[in-house]
């Protein structure tokens, strides 16, 4: 807060919410927050220099659970249901501090437009300015019991994936993979977020009514979550034996990712790290089809770290990034392998390695 020169940060989305507050959030909102011709919306303020005076801003029967789960903000704000309520409840509790007239940092690209033209006409002195950036940067290092959420939720994915390709049989479309998908990683205690599923020769990943036949290659790219932190991964299968050129595509699709996990550590450019698998994903008569992705992962796909050039940043001990080499290939398909790791001080920690050879149906 210092280094951004504000004098409060306030939070209102579902994962920085849950982020700053240990893990709350209103389980009756927790799928869906619409409500009426309105919404559920929750600020949780943190000022500079005061936490004993941390805030939030909540729906009077959210007090019950609030109480049960004995959530650290020592100051309650209540506001009545719908987005313009809970608007003018902050600015009232911001007034009360004496910060009417100070630089604050809102979460912009998460707040309603409504609530955040209630904020200007009722604090017209007050600056405004985007909290994501620094929410971002809270989030880069994960703590050890983050780590160990993410590393279950991962192995979780794994075996959720690993279970939906076995159960699948000749003709099965990729719609009802997906849904099956969907199922095991529910049945694992995760929240199910997305299931790309993809036959061979075709690249459509989107589910729908394409077969996965005898012979043809498959792969689910799927993403689950457990209290906000989202594990994502992409495995392969085959009906069948794959033919040589898949087995040849796959193959190059592990030395990529074996080679940038080998390459981790802290202290490396992120940029770097990029540049290491571009080159490598280049170096096949079939690179043509190749991409290669790198990025950061935890609570938000693509937070930092950040690897695109010119950024100069590097490589810390607890960041999470989510590795991704693909071929694309018009006459096998959609090869790609997607893996997680966490940076460690001499290395890097693989997350739901489970599976990352072929799976063999038939």
């Amino acid at each position: 807060m210092r280094s951004a020169d504000v004098s409060l940060v306030i939070a209102n989305s579902r994962h920085n919410v849950r982020y700053l507050s240990g893990g709350y959030y209103y389980h009756f909102h927790l799928n869906s927050t619409r409500m009426a011709r309105s919404q559920y919306l929750p600020f949780l303020g943190i000022p500079r220099h005061a936490p004993e005076k941390s805030f939030y801003v909540q729906r009077p029967d959210e007090s019950g659970q609030i109480e049960a789960e004995g959530l650290w903000i020592p100051v309650r704000v209540e506001a009545l249901r719908g987005t313009l309520t809970a608007a003018s409840s902050l600015a009232g509790r911001i007034r009360g501090m004496g910060l009417a007239h100070s630089r604050i940092a809102l979460e912009l690209p998460f707040l309603p437009a409504d609530a955040f033209l209630a904020l200007r006409a009722e604090l017209p002195d007050a600056e405004f300015v985007d909290a994501t950036p620094l929410l971002e940067a809270l989030r880069t290092i994960k703590s050890e019991g983050e780590l160990l959420i993410m590393r279950q939720a991962y192995a979780n994915l794994a075996e959720a994936i690993h279970a939906a390709f076995i159960a699948s049989r000749p003709g099965e479309t990729t719609m009802e993979i997906a849904g099956r998908t969907e199922l095991e990683i529910e049945r694992r205690g995760m929240s199910f977020l997305f299931a790309l599923v993809c036959a061979g020769p075709g690249f459509l990943r989107a589910p729908s009514s394409a077969r996965w036949e005898p012979g043809q290659i498959l792969h689910i790219d799927a993403g689950g979550s457990d209290r906000e932190y989202i594990a994502d991964i992409c495995r392969m299968a085959c009906m069948g034996e794959p033919s040589p050129l898949a087995k040849e595509l796959h193959g190059a699709c592990i030395e990529v990712q074996d080679l940038v996990r080998s390459k981790v550590k802290p202290g490396l450019r992120c940029c770097d790290l990029l540049e290491i698998g571009e080159k490598a994903s280049r170096s096949y008569p079939f690179s043509q089809y190749a991409r290669f992705v790198i990025h950061g992962i935890g609570m938000v796909p693509y937070e930092p770290p950040v690897f695109l050039p010119p950024n100069e940043s590097t490589l810390e001990a607890g960041m999470v990034l989510s590795i991704e080499t693909d071929f694309i290939h018009p006459e096998v398909g959609h090869v790609k392998i997607e893996d997680a790791v966490a940076v460690t001080e001499d290395g890097c920690e693989g997350f739901g390695d489970k599976g990352r050879e072929w799976t063999i149906i038939g």
